[in-house]
């Protein structure tokens, strides 16, 4: 455990080293991260400093996560530490894009990440297969969309706490049932308790709805999505079989971070409401794929009729989400579905 300790640290390490910082003050005396769209990645210094500057970070910022997913498998015997298992070598190339993200000494104000994140990527996909690649693979479009001047997410903080979540799920296909149904509950009332002292205290719900990249105007005087999704997870995993709980908890996670693209890049034409085509066919592949990996990588017994199910029922179900908020209706909805259904 120590050895995993000390690759995370030099992982980190390796992963704050940032040429395209060094490139800005080498070569044009400037600290790019109060240019272009201030941040030391390879897009910025592309833009600010030059094409083959913005290459080679591009580059570097790709091998670092590699490198350090690859050091850690091969082990450092040189340093007295040992190899790590590949899913584990996992949280060391993770530990890269944190470094890239949040470098110490430039006052932890970095990159973006998508370079890093997509090399490592790649690279564990090559290496291994794992249920953690899709959570990676998902990350870096994230980080994709986020370091885009066109395409925007809503609150995209809040895209990758929905992604954390992801740990319920696949907690209740390696953990026990009870363990999960409990944290869900904890939480649950941690948050609900939250918003009944913003509902009674105004200035705690205007600090609250002040943080944009996590909070929506729409909950000024509703139950915070964050409750609403944790009430749901608790439900879900007390009342459901395994298999069911899993795929209509992840589906939904899944589609509820890519279905906003509908609504600008891909088939934005309205469906229903504010939905659109777009977002039902994003939801339904991503749902797909997803179920795929938890078939293919997981214990969990899934047949293509679940799968295809569930991708439907959750692309449907988040079409009606007028009727009830999404974090309730599409993953309980999904859920009641499949259980009458299979």
């Amino acid at each position: 455990m120590w050895s995993l300790f000390y690759y995370i640290l030099l992982s980190y390490i390796l992963g704050s080293l940032s040429p395209g910082y060094l490139f800005g003050r080498v070569v044009k005396g400037v600290d790019i991260r109060k240019l272009g769209n201030k941040n030391t990645g390879a897009t910025n210094a592309y833009r600010v400093v030059g094409p083959v500057y913005g290459i080679a970070t591009g580059i570097f910022d790709a091998l670092k996560a590699l490198t350090a997913y690859l050091v850690a498998v091969r082990g450092l015997p040189f340093l007295g530490l040992g190899m790590l298992e590949p899913d584990l070598a996992i949280f060391a190339g993770v530990a890269a894009v944190i470094g890239h993200i949040w470098p110490f000494y430039l006052k932890f104000k970095g990159g973006r990440g998508a370079a890093s994140l997509a090399g490592l990527c790649i690279t564990v996909l090559f290496f291994t297969q794992s249920i953690f690649a899709l959570i990676l693979i998902i990350s870096a479009l994230i980080f994709r969309i986020m370091d885009s001047e066109v395409i925007t997410f809503e609150a995209p903080a809040r895209k990758l706490l929905k992604l954390s979540s992801l740990i319920f799920p696949l907690g209740l296909i390696w953990l026990p049932r009870e363990l999960i149904t409990r944290l869900a509950f904890i939480l649950f009332v941690g948050f609900f308790v939250f918003d009944l002292l913003r509902f009674y205290l105004p200035k705690i719900n205007t600090g609250y709805l002040k943080l944009r990249a996590f909070a929506k105007e729409k909950e000024l005087k509703r139950l915070s999505g964050y409750t609403l999704f944790l009430f749901s997870v608790f439900a879900i995993s007390r009342l459901f079989e395994t298999p069911i709980a899993v795929v209509s908890l992840t589906f939904f996670i899944i589609g509820d971070i890519f279905a906003p693209l509908g609504k600008r890049v891909f088939l934005p034409i309205k469906f229903i409401g504010e939905k659109t085509v777009g977002g039902a066919l994003l939801i339904f592949t991503f749902a797909v794929v997803s179920g795929v990996f938890l078939g293919s990588l997981t214990p969990l017994t899934l047949n293509w009729g679940l799968i295809a199910g569930s991708a439907l029922a959750t692309a449907i179900l988040d079409q009606l989400s007028f009727i009830m908020d999404d974090n309730v209706l599409v993953p309980i909805g999904t859920a009641i579905i499949l259980t009458l259904l299979f």
